[in-house]
């Protein structure tokens, strides 16, 4: 539907939400809010922005000279004013192609594009942003209360032969529960050198007198670099290690032929042993609880650490900088407590977790006023 604009508050169409403005009085323009509200909305949107995809139609930009040109949906240039302010700001890199920018200001999702390796890159509203972190950190909760049905199922997969799918994907999350590894993927292993535990390749692990050693290089060129001792991962990695080909974790079909696990087939894995399809963990929701659960144990030494030692602890258990551990993977109630000697009651035992992961548990549940 077209409609002709004339100025409302904000610099909008009378009655319509706010708008960016930039665009001159008396444009034809596709009504960007009407080809939204079309959309089925599968994620809970926070008040104030509207759901889009970069199906809908959008902004694109072309080179021109030094710059670039933007080009509204219906072929008109958006030359100066608030809009073309907000495009400037969004801080697309000039290297990005086939990029899509939202025609709504408040769209959750404010511009998509494909960087020099042909990798989707999206950005997203900083409201929206903000919402998603709050909403990862309140589902940790949840996460505790799956993750002994969780483990549960893994051991029954992990008595599955050698080469059965079934077993590749429980000793995958066992990796990722124990070691706190990130997925990774095989453009990054074959573009990077960089691996995780879907990726990791034989060569990565050694098996000696009852030890694991891992040395590989992560994201972002971390070095991984650990030893240990842990009977069930080391049977795990022993069976793993007898099968064909150089990744560690493999699944074989019927003609024999060696397979690699994929993001997708561990997710869809993670959604089944959880006992519930709306929870929707993924790999990351472990590392987020891994990293939470080490600046929790830093906390509760009891010498009143500040946010740099609880960032520390948990960038050590995540193989990642302080800062990404501190924005990204440390539960907020727990970085309050920082500088402070918090009295915790003990928790009950809780079956399939740690006596530390139970007192976590009992934490997010009814954190301390502070």
């Amino acid at each position: 539907m077209a409609l002709r604009l004339r100025p409302g508050r904000n610099g909008g169409p009378a009655g319509s939400q706010p708008r960016g403005g930039g665009v001159k009085d008396g444009d034809i323009i596709e009504d960007p809010y009407e080809a939204a509200s079309s959309l089925a909305v599968p994620v809970e949107v926070p008040e104030g922005l509207v759901y889009v995809t970069d199906a809908m139609p959008g902004i694109h930009r072309r080179k021109r000279g030094k710059g670039f040109t933007y080009v509204g949906p219906d072929g008109t240039t958006i030359e100066r004013g608030t809009e073309r302010e907000r495009l400037e700001r969004l801080g697309v890199p000039p290297a990005y192609e086939r990029v899509w920018i939202c025609p709504l200001p408040n769209g959750h999702l404010q511009a998509t594009g494909y960087d020099q390796r042909e990798r989707k890159q999206y950005r997203y509203h900083p409201n929206w942003s903000s919402h998603r972190a709050g909403t990862k950190f309140d589902r940790l909760v949840d996460f505790g209360h799956a993750l002994p049905q969780i483990r549960a199922r893994v051991a029954r997969d992990l008595r599955a032969p050698p080469g059965d799918p079934r077993f590749a994907l429980a000793a995958a999350v066992t990796l990722i529960d124990r070691l706190s590894l990130r997925v990774g993927n095989e453009e990054y292993a074959r573009e990077n050198g960089s691996y995780g535990a879907l990726t990791l390749r034989n060569r990565h692990v050694k098996l000696r007198d009852g030890q694991i050693q891992l040395d590989f290089k992560a994201k972002s060129g971390q070095r991984v670099r650990r030893s240990l001792k842990d009977r069930r991962l080391l049977q795990v990695l022993e069976k793993a290690s007898d099968l064909p080909g150089a990744e560690l974790l493999t699944w074989v079909d019927e003609d024999g032929r060696a397979h690699h696990l994929t993001s997708t087939q561990l997710n869809e894995y993670l959604d089944e042993a959880d006992g519930d399809d709306s929870l929707a963990f993924t790999a990351k929701t472990f590392r987020t609880w891994a990293g939470t659960l080490a600046a929790f144990e830093r906390l509760e030494q009891g010498d009143a650490p500040k946010i740099k030692a609880l960032a520390e602890a948990a960038s050590q258990r995540l193989h990642n900088t302080p800062t990404v551990a501190k924005q990204a993977y440390i539960h907020p109630a727990v970085l309050n407590l920082a500088g402070q000697v918090p009295e915790l009651p003990p928790p009950d035992p809780l079956p399939g977790l740690s006596s530390a992961e139970a007192r976590l548990l009992a934490f997010l549940e009814a954190p301390p006023v502070t």
